[in-house]
């Protein structure tokens, strides 16, 4: 695999090949480890991370009943996968086509529970997750290092050190965000979602800047095609946009058989996701995700409302509450890089680099595609707050590295075009020392923002505030438990899974049968742990035990928890 006429495994020989390689796989490590701290911190689960664990792992199915008690094994059977019920990819599938997801992931998170049966724990979805992670560093790396070298002359050694330093700062400012371990404590499909977008777009980058787009570009796009869509439904958005701006690239080129090629293999890869998961069709055209993204997307009047939330997203969780001067300081570089390349006589073209090569192809394709995919989704995505970042996290490191590329492009190119004025060895020795100084301080500031973001508190899918109540559970798992829950909506249940299952046995109750409980060992219990939806008949709830159960005479609020109140009677 050639860069400008050199391996791309030997772009750095001896010592500084050790020393960059060195320097990307401890930053590498200190993120893992970051991601593990924040891992053992995580004490609660998101509703959905409880499906993630059920819908890939169910044995019977939660049936919830009114006035029954349910044993712990038959209520966790269905979070975990069992010894005679391991690697059953067939009954993964089938669940997932009865609700609106892909398959992949839950595969994925199925192989890793049937290498542990029996055991619900939140490192097996997090374990998942890292596994994403690692190679999308890597992606990531390598998606900047070629973006940013693409223009330069072959054999321009401080165009590629300005590379690898590109590469090395945007995936320092990506991992160390809220926002991206945010998405890594999230059990839920959405750190794979980003591996094959990473993968879409560094196949496409290496073509382009390689000028390659043969068998080694077309046979792996296949298979990312097809793992791509058959992760999230997402991923076809971002490929559309990719795809759109490389068959303009095709076309401008007048490569029309290299454009017919492309188009065949994105089809073959896309097809074979549908033939071997017909139920897509249906969830992304009749289901209820499906219609209800077709109609926000119609929606104009909420145009700049859900552009507005989702760039709030991203500069909250990546940049620190900085976009805007980010964007204030790039407008004023690239006006004042066109103000003295005008004052000098040439044009604006001429100082931003003329290289012989086609200038900015790869940069241009990423910025075309993001943009694309970030106005899709936000007219489509669900708007829940915080957790709404998981919708555009798959872009969130190529949006810091097009910050940084438009960032640097025009102070870079100014240093070369006055590099004549620093050739002697005493200006060229200060010169150097200038870049890397510069080059430390953009650094620092990225990671400080992003530490400044950690310290704030900005990571979420934590739920630390459960810990207490965990711990109270644990401690209180001999009482007798019961759950009243709204007959209307009976499968909130899920959201106090991890408590439930301390309980040796639970009893639940429907909140709208007002008739007293009989049941012996909760009438004659001298202590109750009690699970109350949060609706009008709470109160009504507490006092059909008050009735029936002459031991108990006042009840108090432990916790609250979602649409729960947890209550101790006594």
């Amino acid at each position: 695999m050639k860069l400008h006429g050199c391996d791309t495994g030997n772009c750095f020989t001896g010592k500084k090949r050790t020393a960059v390689t060195a320097a990307f796989l401890l930053l590498l490590a200190v993120q893992l480890a970051v991601l593990v701290y924040y891992g053992g911190r995580k004490s609660g689960f998101h509703e959905d991370e409880f499906y993630s664990y059920y819908s890939t792992n169910k044995t019977a199915g939660l049936f919830v009943n009114d006035r029954q008690w349910v044993e712990r094994d038959d209520f966790g059977n269905d979070f975990v996968v069992l010894l005679g019920e391991r690697f059953r990819y067939g009954i993964v599938k089938q669940m997932q086509s009865w609700d609106v997801h892909p398959p992949f992931y839950y595969y994925v998170l199925h192989t890793v529970c049937s290498l542990f049966p029996g055991v619900f724990d939140k490192w097996l979805g997090i374990a998942v997750n890292l596994l994403a992670y690692v190679p999308c560093f890597f992606l990531l790396a390598g998606i900047v290092y070629r973006s940013a070298y693409a223009d330069a002359e072959p054999g321009n050694e401080a165009a590629r050190r300005r590379a690898v330093f590109l590469a090395f700062a945007v995936c320092a400012a990506w991992g160390f965000s809220a926002a991206v371990i945010s998405g890594v404590m999230f059990i839920r499909m959405y750190q794979w979602l980003t591996l094959f977008v990473l993968l879409c777009a560094y196949l496409h980058v290496r073509a382009i800047e390689n000028e390659e787009f043969g068998a080694g570009f077309l046979l792996p796009l296949i298979p990312t095609v097809f793992l791509g869509f058959m992760t999230q439904y997402y991923y076809i958005i971002f490929h559309f946009f990719m795809g759109v701006g490389m068959c303009f690239l095709f076309i401008r080129n007048r490569r029309i058989k290299e454009l017919l090629l492309y188009g065949a293999s994105c089809g073959i890869g896309l097809l074979a996701a549908v033939l071997y998961y017909p139920s897509s069709l249906s969830h992304i055209f009749r289901g209820y995700r499906g219609t209800e993204a077709v109609s926000e997307f119609g929606n104009a009047g909420n145009t700049v409302e859900r552009l507005r939330f989702f760039a709030g997203l991203f500069n909250d969780y990546v940049m620190n509450g900085m976009l805007v001067f980010w964007l204030l300081v790039i407008c004023l570089l690239w006006v004042t890089a066109g103000y003295m390349a005008k004052r000098r006589g040439n044009g604006f073209a001429a100082h931003i680099g003329k290289t012989g090569r086609p200038q900015g192809q790869a940069a241009g394709l990423v910025f075309f595609t993001c943009a694309g995919y970030f106005f899709a989704v936000s007219k489509t995505a669900l708007l829940l707050g915080e957790t709404s970042n998981r919708y555009q996290l798959p872009i969130y490191g190529l949006l810091i590295f097009l910050l940084l590329y438009f960032f640097s492009k025009p102070v870079a190119s100014y240093w070369e075009r006055t590099a004549a004025d620093r050739r002697t060895g005493e200006n060229s020795a200060a010169s150097d020392r200038a870049v890397r100084a510069a080059g430390l301080l953009l650094l620092a500031v990225l990671v400080l923002g992003d530490v400044l973001s950690l310290r704030d508190g900005k990571v979420f899918f934590l739920y630390e505030e459960e810990r207490p109540v965990m711990e109270y559970v644990r401690e209180n798992a001999d009482v007798p438990a019961v759950v009243f829950y709204n007959e209307a909506s009976p499968d909130n249940v899920w959201r106090l899974s991890d408590e439930l299952m301390v309980f040796p046995e639970v009893y639940l109750a429907s909140q709208g049968n007002t008739e007293l409980i009989a049941d012996e060992k909760i009438c004659q219990s001298g202590r109750l742990l009690v699970y109350v939806a949060d609706r009008e008949e709470k109160e009504s709830c507490l006092e059909n035990l008050l009735l029936c159960n002459e031991r108990l005479t006042d009840y108090r609020v432990v916790a609250q928890k979602g649409l729960w109140t947890l209550y101790e009677m006594e």
